[in-house]
């Protein structure tokens, strides 16, 4: 199965009938609400979207209530102060509320940006002037910002298992399935090995990984290495697809549109894991629609 993201149409209020429109062109068979989403238009287009026979089995957590203030971010499921982990498990608890209302079957946490002394942009700047080389720039930011997230590892992976162990029940009991997206950075949390543990320490439970090409492929050109062995393990393991390329070490472009690594292209989850096409809202509808035929492998 295929589901579009709203990412590729953020809704701009209750009445923006264009994801939905674009769901039924491609032929997809449901919308993922994530980006450019709030729990308020949740409620009012996914209504609207069972009415029109269009389904609503995934979408993002948390989501804001309402329209984030410029400047304003989420709090994060990953924070190191309880009072936001607390903040982001409320704002979750709440969309797993909601998505019970629409029978969703998947919920793709989000457990926020890790705040490191490098900061992700001055990477991107040495990367795109090929700076990457052994005592050049890049290298020299990618390596202290790799030191880093690694000394902070066991207390970021505490803290989202923290939050995960609060949302087990609520997703029990909506029927959800947890989905866990690999991050691809330094900034991005869980990490690979990370997203691995927390599965395995909730096994039994409604929790799975998610497969990345995008992110992993941006993985892969930073050059911070996952064995081909823990690669098929990720593919084999996981519950939902992210369709979607990298350029360079920038994920979440539509597939087609950018590129994806050797080994990470060559592999896919289980025929049952539904597939969540997504990307920037510049794409074509045209595009968008090859980007869902990619999907289904045609």
């Amino acid at each position: 199965m295929v589901f579009l993201a709203s990412d590729v149409r953020p809704p701009r209020g209750g009445g923006d009938d264009a994801l939905l429109r674009l769901v039924g062109e491609t032929g997809a068979e449901g919308v993922h609400f994530g980006g450019g989403c709030d729990l308020e238009l949740f409620a009012r287009l996914a209504g609207t979207a069972l009415r029109v026979g269009v389904g609503v089995p995934s979408l993002a957590l948390p989501l804001p209530e309402r329209p984030l203030p410029a400047g304003r971010r989420l709090p994060r499921l990953s924070a190191h102060a309880r009072d936001e982990r607390e903040a982001a498990i409320a704002l979750a608890s709440r969309g797993l509320e909601a998505a019970a209302t629409v029978a969703a079957r998947f919920a793709v946490l989000d457990f926020g940006e890790v705040t490191l002394a490098t900061r992700p942009g001055e990477l991107d700047r040495a990367f795109a002037r090929r700076e990457m080389d052994e005592d050049e720039p890049g290298s020299l930011l990618l390596a202290s910002a790799v030191a880093e997230r690694r000394a902070r590892g066991d207390a970021l992976s505490d803290a989202c298992r923290w939050s995960l162990e609060r949302l087990v029940r609520g997703a029990e009991r909506a029927g959800l399935t947890l989905a866990l997206p690999v991050g691809a950075t330094p900034w991005q949390v869980p990490s690979p090995r990370e997203a691995r543990d927390l599965a395995e320490a909730f096994k039994g439970a409604p929790v799975g990984l998610v497969w990345d090409p995008g992110r992993l492929s941006a993985l892969a050109a930073l050059g911070l290495a996952i064995s081909d062995e823990r690669l098929r393990a990720l593919a084999g393991a996981a519950v939902l697809a992210l369709d979607n390329d990298a350029v360079g070490v920038r994920a979440g472009f539509l597939s087609g549109l950018g590129e994806r690594d050797a080994r990470v292209a060559a592999l896919a989850p289980g025929a049952s894991a539904p597939h969540i096409v997504t990307g920037g809202p510049a794409a074509s509808d045209a595009e968008v629609a090859a980007a869902v035929r990619l999907a289904r492998g045609e």
